[in-house]
């Protein structure tokens, strides 16, 4: 029934030189969607005394069809939306020096009509290694730079005809859906460029080793997942703190707002499905320093 959007939280741009463009590793060939490495395991280190400087894949998968809400006659609609193709509008947050460099400018899914065929794609992040030291040199312990990436959907028909009159062959970034409320090119934040003076061996150092009984900020996942009536997001905090959690549909729109006020160590908070229809959404949580997302699955029974 309902796919999946946002295999494509990933990192992608309009630079020139060919030769650097990346091949889709063929070991994810038969996935029905994703993105490798996901917001979770994030992003290699660079690091300034590496001579290669820095060069990150990431593959995804797309997906080809969506849930989307939209206004017909002053009442909110759901319909599914048919996905003929993705790309990227923007990257940012990225530093000085560092380029963006998909292997096509646009990933169109196979098929002239419903039901599509995924496609593979890749992206590659690429600096030189002055790039890496001018970032050591002016912070020696290195540097987090988060990303906003803003992914954008073409939609090529829905399975209601009305809709079709405002989503057919239309880009949601296009002038004409961005005014209406919940629709519009995708943020998606999560993931991290992170340079490091040099590799340690152990692993990309945290810029802050803040501790509570060896917890650090990170999110177990939810459970169960899927799930029908309401499922639980399990999450590690170092302290007491606040922590902001955001649910998201697949076109962006802000279904799940809150702030948690975590204790230290293992926390939980649930979401019901009683404003979320069956499909799939991506969660953030956000504990003031970093943001983490992940995905989450509303069955249909």
């Amino acid at each position: 029934m309902i796919k999946h959007l946002l295999p494509l939280i990933l990192f992608v741009g309009f630079v020139a030189s060919a030769s650097a463009q990346c091949t889709p590793a063929a070991i994810y060939a038969d996935s029905t969607f994703g993105i490798w490495p996901d917001t979770t395991e994030n992003l290699p280190c660079g690091y300034a005394d590496d001579s290669e400087g820095y060069d990150v894949v990431i593959n995804i998968k797309t997906s080809v069809d969506t849930n989307v809400t939209v206004q017909l006659g002053g009442f909110p609609l759901t319909v599914t939306g048919y996905i003929e193709a993705f790309r990227i509008n923007a990257v940012e947050g990225l530093p000085a020096g560092f380029v963006y460099i998909p292997d096509q400018t646009v990933w169109q899914n196979v098929g002239s009509a419903p039901p599509f065929q995924p496609v593979q794609g890749c992206v590659s992040i690429l600096a030189s290694q002055s790039a890496l030291q001018d970032i050591i040199a002016a912070n020696p312990n290195g540097q987090d730079f988060p990303l906003t990436v803003i992914v954008d959907v073409k939609v090529h028909s829905t399975d209601n005809p009305l809709a079709n009159n405002l989503l057919s062959n239309v880009w949601l970034s296009d002038p004409s859906l961005t005014s209406i409320p919940g629709i519009g090119p995708i943020p998606v934040t999560g993931f991290k460029v992170r340079v490091r003076p040099t590799n340690t061996g152990t692993g990309c150092a945290p810029l802050s080793t803040s501790k509570v009984n060896g917890s650090s900020f990170n999110v177990i996942g939810n459970f169960p997942n899927p799930f029908n009536s309401s499922t639980e997001i399990r999450f590690n905090s170092p302290s007491r703190k606040q922590v902001k959690l955001e649910v998201r549909n697949m076109v962006g729109k802000l279904i799940v707002e809150r702030t948690i006020n975590a204790d230290a160590g293992l926390n939980s908070t649930t979401v019901k499905s009683d404003k979320l229809i069956p499909g799939i959404y991506f969660y953030a949580l956000n504990d003031g320093k970093q943001t983490i997302t992940r995905r989450m699955v509303v069955s249909g029974n």
